[in-house]
């Protein structure tokens, strides 16, 4: 058993060391492509970027005693079969390189131990002036390489595998439903042990925010577009998963490790949790609050400061879980509630959970809000916010994550036809160009369509095949656009 775990952790510390290396390989190979752009190939300019680049490669051998490999599978990179996880400061070549292998049709590039300065500069020349227009521009880069005999660099081309895609799809699905439910489940058990004033541990939240974690890494669009599902009934439940979701998933922006994935996440389901205390006619009415009914739902986060300090298992985490629960309706410039004598910063998780918090309320069909707003329309809301209720650089991270057009919105094509946003493009250059899952053909008749893939290009025309002329309220269309992500 302890050489089990032994293994288990030797290997986790080989992937970690793994995606560094493919992290700092990816930003010199696109630093190295943006200057071989500019110099030509021979210029002094490119010797550091290519010294850069093949001590890179060797420590990656070192560490794994393989061939360093890079892959592009859809909108993600693996570096030696290690998926590498977007960060704020390897965004932009990330994205960029993912952007020329597809271009070129190139899936995989293998880097082999006796590659040199040579062989580096000769691959760099020939994918930038590659004619991606072509019919085949990965089998022209192919005898390219082979005529300037380059055997140290081999290529594979990009493959889509749809088969196997669709089955490890099918099982992710569901695992990530599972999880979804069941964390939806303890978040319920939990308020309702404090409502009753029964003691509570938080082990069972821990085990299962670890687990939305684990699938927040693997697959993250399946698990945010969970968040998509709306339960009038259980809302304050669903709320407080969605939140805790959705803030992780800004967190894994800013380049947070799983441990504080898993703080954030915990501080995020639990930031309600004072709303045990308030009297379910006020928590239910469907009219407009009184001033005397504010001030008491206004007290939310201060009752739940108090229940948390008593809950068992926190650890070392309390604090910040504690503090990130209270700042949520604070906002970004202290106009909020409860007020403070004194002014102070807010902590990082308090303005990823008040952001956060805000969109999927308003996102939200709830008892004195019948009628939510559209996806587009609640981040179009907020943005005119920025600076006052949110911070200016974490909303504009957040709308990254989520897409111009984000999960769940319904959108109407050029065609006529209907559809459903699935997934975001993650190319902020690109980001009115989603994935869209299509429900209605172009005369307004129901439909199980395809899922289009708004980045295409017509080899014909070298145009866009499709795009998006209008979002539409799926609430007045009665579309239930969660259904889409089950």
């Amino acid at each position: 058993m302890q050489g089990n775990q032994n293994e288990h952790s030797k290997q986790n510390s080989l992937n970690e060391k793994t995606g560094q290396l493919g992290k700092r390989l990816i930003n010199q190979l696109f630093i190295l492509f943006k200057t071989a752009q500019i110099h030509d190939i021979g210029n002094v300019a490119l010797n550091q970027p290519v010294q850069n680049v093949l001590e890179i490669l060797k420590e990656l051998r070192s560490e794994t005693g393989a061939d360093a490999s890079i892959q592009v599978q859809d909108d993600c990179i693996f570096v030696h079969e290690t998926k590498l996880r977007m960060d704020i400061e390897g965004f932009v070549s990330f994205i960029a390189l993912i952007e020329e292998f597809k271009k070129r049709q190139l899936g995989e590039v293998l880097f082999r131990a006796t590659v040199g300065g040579n062989d580096l500069r000769k691959f760099i020349l020939f994918l930038i002036n590659l004619d991606v227009k072509q019919s085949s521009p990965f089998d022209v880069l192919k005898e390219l390489l082979k005529q300037q005999g380059v055997t140290s660099i081999e290529i594979e081309p990009m493959e889509t595998k749809k088969q196997v895609i669709a089955e490890v799809t099918v099982d992710t699905k569901q695992k990530a439903q599972n999880i979804y439910l069941r964390t939806v489940g303890i978040v319920s058990e939990v308020m309702e042990s404090v409502k009753l004033r029964q003691s509570v541990s938080l082990r069972k939240s821990k085990r299962l925010v670890q687990n939305l974690v684990d699938t927040l890494l693997q697959d993250e669009t399946t698990l945010l577009g969970l968040t998509t599902i709306r339960s009038h009934d259980e809302y304050t439940y669903g709320h407080c998963v969605n939140v805790g979701i959705l803030s992780m998933a800004v967190g894994q922006r800013l380049g947070y490790d799983r441990v504080r994935l898993c703080e954030l996440g915990l501080a995020a389901i639990f930031h309600d949790i004072g709303k045990s205390d308030i009297p379910l006619e006020i928590l239910n009415k469907p009219t407009e609050f009184t001033e005397e009914e504010w001030k008491i739902m206004r007290r939310h986060p201060i009752l739940g400061v108090k229940h948390l300090v008593k809950l068992k298992g926190l650890d070392d985490m309390a604090i910040k879980i504690i503090i990130g629960g209270f700042e949520h309706h604070l906002n970004y410039d202290l106009s909020g509630y409860p007020r403070l004598t004194t002014k102070r910063n807010l902590t990082l998780f308090g303005r990823i959970i008040s952001l956060v918090d805000c969109y999927d309320a308003l996102t939200s069909s709830r008892v004195y809000n019948r009628i939510p707003f559209p996806p587009d329309k609640a981040l179009k809301f907020m943005l005119s916010k920025s600076g006052k209720a949110f911070d200016p650089l974490l909303i504009k991270v957040f709308v990254n994550c989520l897409g111009v057009y984000p999960l769940g919105s319904l959108v109407v094509l050029d065609s006529g036809e209907m559809g459903v946003v699935i997934q975001t493009n993650p190319n902020p250059d690109k980001a009115d160009r989603p994935k869209v899952k299509l429900i209605t053909d172009g005369q307004g008749n129901e439909a199980d369509g395809q899922v289009l893939d708004l980045a295409a290009i017509s080899q014909e025309n070298q145009t866009y095949t499709h795009t998006i002329a209008r979002t539409v309220d799926a609430y007045k269309y009665g579309i239930d656009v969660g259904r889409y992500f089950i």
